[in-house]
This record gives C-alpha cells, sequence and structure tokens, in this order.
C-alpha cells in the first residue's frame, strides 16, 4: 500500500508539472501576442524622405491628425533628409517590423533610387505595404521673366544646356525621359525639398524646375512661378488651364505619376497593417480632410495594400525600360 502510495503522489506531481508547463506556454505566446492584439499602444513615427517644406511633408501633415483619429495614438513625423531620400529608404528597410515606424514616400522615386544607385541597401519590393492615398504628376515651372510657353522654352532648350532644380529619384527618371523623348539636355542641380527648389527658380538660380503640383500652387498663383506643362496626358485639376502633354503635341512622352503611399519594414504582421491600411482608408473619407487635401491641392486617390502592390510591379517595369538612362 505505501509502494502504491508514492506512484500516485509521483502520477499528482507529474500532472502539476505538465499541466504548469503548457500553461506557461500559453501564457507566453500570449505575451508575444498582445502587442499585435493590442496595436497601437504607443505614439506611431513616420518617417518622410523629404524636408517638411515639400510636397511629401505638406502631405503627410494633412493627413497625420485623422490617421490619429483611427490609430488612437499620435504620429510623430520624422523628416529624414539626404542622398534624394536614399538615407530614409535604408533607414525603414532596417527598423523593427513592430508597426511603430511607418515610412511616407513617393513609390516611383524610392523604385527609381533602388534600381540605380549602388548605395541602395533595401528593395520596395520587399517593403511591407500598408496603403496609398494620392496621386500627383509632375508639373515644369520657369520664373515668369524667362519663357512664356512650353514651345518657347523648348527652343531654348535646344540651343544650350538649361539647368533644372529638382529632388528625389522621380525627377531623375522625368528628366531622362524629357531628354530622350526631345532631344534635350538639361543639368539637375539637386535640392534637399521642393521648397528649396521652388525659391532657387523664383530667385533665378536655375532656369526652371519640375516638381509636383501641390506646393507651388500659391506661388503659381501669385505670379512668381509660371507653369509651363503638366506631365500628364489629361488635364490637371489642381492646376486647370496649364496644358498637358498631350495638348502641347507629346502624347508619345511616357507618364510616370507618382503615389503618396505608406510602407513599414519587411516582416510586419498582417494583423498591423490592416491596422494601418484602416486609418488611411477612414481617412480618405473624412469630410474635413478632403476639404484640406482640396485647399492644399493633393488629389485624394486611395489605394490599399494589394492595389500598391501591384502598382509597384508596373512601376519597376518602366523603371527598368529607362534604367539605361539613370546611370
Amino acid at each position: 500500500m505505501k509502494r502504491k502510495g508514492i506512484w500516485q503522489e509521483i502520477a499528482v506531481f507529474f500532472v502539476f508539472f505538465v499541466g504548469l508547463f503548457f500553461f506557461g506556454t500559453a501564457s507566453i505566446a500570449a505575451v508575444k501576442t498582445a502587442p499585435t492584439a493590442k496595436y497601437p499602444v504607443r505614439p506611431i513615427k513616420i518617417m518622410v524622405p523629404a524636408g517638411a517644406g515639400g510636397s511629401l511633408g505638406n502631405e503627410i501633415r494633412a493627413i497625420a491628425p485623422f490617421l490619429e483619429k483611427t490609430l488612437g495614438v499620435s504620429c510623430v513625423i520624422d523628416y529624414v533628409t539626404g542622398a534624394d531620400g536614399l538615407i530614409a529608404y535604408n533607414k525603414i528597410f532596417q527598423e523593427k517590423p513592430d508597426g511603430y515606424t511607418v515610412i511616407y514616400f513617393n513609390l516611383i522615386s524610392a523604385i527609381t533610387l533602388e534600381l540605380t544607385r549602388e548605395t541602395a541597401k533595401y528593395e520596395v519590393r520587399k517593403y511591407t505595404p500598408v496603403a496609398g492615398f494620392n496621386a500627383k504628376y509632375q508639373v515644369l515651372l520657369v520664373h515668369p521673366d524667362h519663357w512664356k510657353t512650353f514651345g518657347e522654352f523648348l527652343t531654348e532648350a535646344k540651343k544650350r544646356t538649361l539647368s533644372l532644380a529638382g529632388t528625389g529619384g522621380h525627377t531623375v527618371l522625368n528628366v531622362k525621359v524629357l531628354e530622350t523623348a526631345l532631344g534635350t539636355k538639361f543639368n539637375l542641380v539637386p535640392y534637399k525639398s521642393s521648397g528649396e527648389g521652388i525659391a532657387a527658380t523664383a530667385g533665378k538660380h536655375v532656369d526652371f524646375l519640375l516638381t509636383y503640383e501641390t506646393t507651388p500652387k500659391p506661388m503659381i498663383q501669385a505670379g512668381k512661378l509660371r507653369a509651363l506643362a503638366v506631365l500628364s496626358l489629361k488635364p490637371d485639376p489642381i492646376l486647370p488651364g496649364v496644358p498637358n502633354l498631350k495638348e502641347l503635341g507629346h502624347p508619345e512622352i511616357p507618364i510616370i505619376p507618382a503615389l503618396g503611399v505608406f510602407a513599414t519594414p519587411p516582416g510586419t504582421p498582417k494583423e498591423v497593417t490592416a491596422v494601418l491600411e484602416r486609418a488611411v482608408a477612414n481617412a480618405t473619407k473624412e469630410p474635413e480632410f478632403l476639404k484640406i487635401a482640396e485647399k492644399l491641392g493633393i488629389y485624394v486617390d486611395f489605394l490599399s495594400s494589394g492595389e500598391m502592390r501591384k502598382a509597384a510591379e508596373e512601376q519597376y517595369d518602366l523603371v527598368n525600360r529607362y534604367k539605361q538612362y539613370l546611370k
């Protein structure tokens, strides 16, 4: 009887420790998944690969308060300048994939730099796509004292090498596309933000500028800059009356829209990016945000994570077509 009692005690202890083991394992698993289930619980940093004065800065400041409304936490904007945005693109690629560091950027710019710069240590394909909320096209701007029409500008460009202010990979790509199609040669002078490029053009330090429609609109309306062409094939709702390439007789020039999108580091859990995607979608439906966007000249066009991934592949193909001119 005594021996039987000992074995019963051993059996009880065995069951106890097995139960304790599984309970502990379940507890650890719960702890590991808790941050995802409760996400977000602290401020989210949004990196921007440009200065505060450019179009990206205007766009993120416009939408950030409405993202906070859905997320329930503050969004801290971090402007990471330098190397046409390359520093930011490399940095986000190495960040912890927990959803607390996000990047807002122009898809075409990041892809162009990735495929043309040896110092690019990232792959846009490996970023975790979140969503996009706007599409924009570049506009060719000059000082009002220089040229009145695109035709006059082109005549001068065929006589001498004109200088232009530009930022980011998208500008570089558009410059090469224009040079190839028009038979011209331009000297690109890099600036940290489109705001600096606008100031340089208004101050006659460069001959012209390629930038997005949103930022220079007040300067155009004030008569301090003149828009000669929008690099699209259809009328631009942000700059009505400014001719597009089709209207100017150049429908053969490839059109490259800049899609403003959000992404997180590679490996971010789907549960986390789903929360962020929903926040972007909700923001684009807010009447107050739409009023602000219209006032700032932001063309709101929501892009889901799946649509963003598809758009990225299309832009990879486009950049690869012109890659030889970007070296």
